[in-house]
C-alpha cells in the first residue's frame, strides 16, 4: 500500500508544479500540453479525493436536516421504551398487590410512594399520596405485592406517613409458617429480628406471617429467616429475618382499612425475591 500512496503524492506534486509554471508562462506555452496531459491522468484521483473530503466534511460538520430528524426519532423511541418499561413494572406490582388482597380478602386503599424519609423525625418512613380523605387512618397495615411494608404513622387529608418495618421502633407479632410458633419481630435497621420464647423450633428458611392485632391484620407475609443465633443460655431464641417486601424499590402499596372479610383459605406466601 505504501508504493501506490507515494506515487499518488508525487503525481499530485507534479501537477501542482506544472500548474504554477503554466500560469506564469501563459496560454500556448510549452507547459500547456503537459498541463492537459496531467489533467487527464490526475483528474479522476483528484475528483475522488475531493468527493471523499466533502463526505467527511458533511459528517463532521453541523447537523443536516436528515441527521436532526434521525436524532429526534431516536430520542422519541428511547422515551417510549422507558415509559413502556415503567408501565410494565407498575402493572406487575398491581397484579401482585391484587393477588395478595384477594387471597387475604382485605379491604384496601391503593397508594403510591411519593417521598422517602420524613421531616418530623429520624424514623425510616415513606410518604403516600393518599390520606384521611381516602379512608386512611393512623395505625393501619401497609403492604405491597410481596408482603408487609409497615404501618401508617401520621395521616393528613391527602397524604400519609408510613413507618417501615425495618425501623428500630417497629414491632409486629409474627407466626412461623412451619412450626406455628408465635414471637415478636422488630426492625433492626436493615431487616428484622425475630424473638422466640424458649420451646419453639426455628430454622433458616422459615417464613413469618402476621398474627393480627389492633394494628396489623392477620396472615400478611412478613419475611423469611436468614440465620438463627445460638441460644447461649438465654431463654429467648433470636433470628435475623429478611423482609419479603423490597423496601429499596417500594412504589405501589395498599393500606388495609379494615379486618379481612374472611379467614384466608391458605397461608399467604409471596414469591421469593431474587
Amino acid at each position: 500500500m505504501r508504493g501506490p500512496r507515494l506515487l499518488l503524492v508525487l503525481l499530485l506534486l507534479t501537477a501542482f508544479t506544472l500548474t504554477a509554471l503554466d500560469a506564469r508562462s501563459g496560454q500556448g506555452s510549452p507547459f500547456d500540453a503537459l498541463r492537459r496531459g496531467a489533467d487527464a491522468a490526475l483528474g479522476p484521483p483528484q475528483r475522488a479525493l475531493g468527493g471523499a473530503a466533502r463526505g467527511v466534511g458533511k459528517l463532521l460538520g453541523g447537523d443536516s436536516d436528515e441527521q436532526a430528524a434521525l436524532r429526534e426519532e431516536n430520542d422519541r423511541l428511547r422515551a417510549q421504551l422507558r415509559r413502556t418499561d415503567d408501565l410494565r413494572r407498575r402493572v406487575a406490582q398491581l397484579d401482585a398487590l391484587l393477588a395478595l388482597k384477594d387471597s387475604g380478602s382485605y379491604p384496601m386503599v391503593p397508594a403510591r410512594v411519593t417521598a422517602v424519609g420524613s421531616a418530623f423525625g429520624f424514623e425510616s418512613t415513606v410518604t403516600l399520596d393518599a390520606g384521611s380523605s381516602d379512608g386512611i387512618a393512623p395505625g393501619q397495615t401497609v403492604v405491597d405485592g410481596n408482603g408487609l411494608v409497615g404501618r401508617t404513622l401520621r395521616v393528613g387529608p391527602f397524604t400519609s406517613t408510613v413507618l417501615l418495618l425495618t425501623d428500630p421502633g417497629f414491632t409486629v407479632g409474627a407466626r412461623l409458617t412451619r412450626a406455628g410458633t408465635v414471637g415478636l419481630a422488630s426492625g433492626s435497621g436493615d431487616g428484622l429480628e425475630f424473638a422466640l420464647v424458649e420451646g419453639g423450633r426455628i430454622a433458616a428458611g422459615d417464613g413469618l406471617l402476621t398474627t393480627g392485632s389492633d394494628t396489623f391484620v392477620p396472615g400478611v407475609p412478613v419475611g423469611r429467616v436468614t440465620s438463627v443465633a445460638a441460644p447461649g443460655g438465654s431463654p429467648v431464641t433470636t433470628a435475623q429475618v429478611r423482609p419479603y417486601a423490597d423496601l429499596t424499590a417500594v412504589d405501589l402499596v395498599g393500606v388495609v382499612t379494615g379486618p379481612p372479610r374472611r379467614t384466608p383459605r391458605v397461608p399467604l406466601e409471596p414469591s421469593t425475591r431474587p
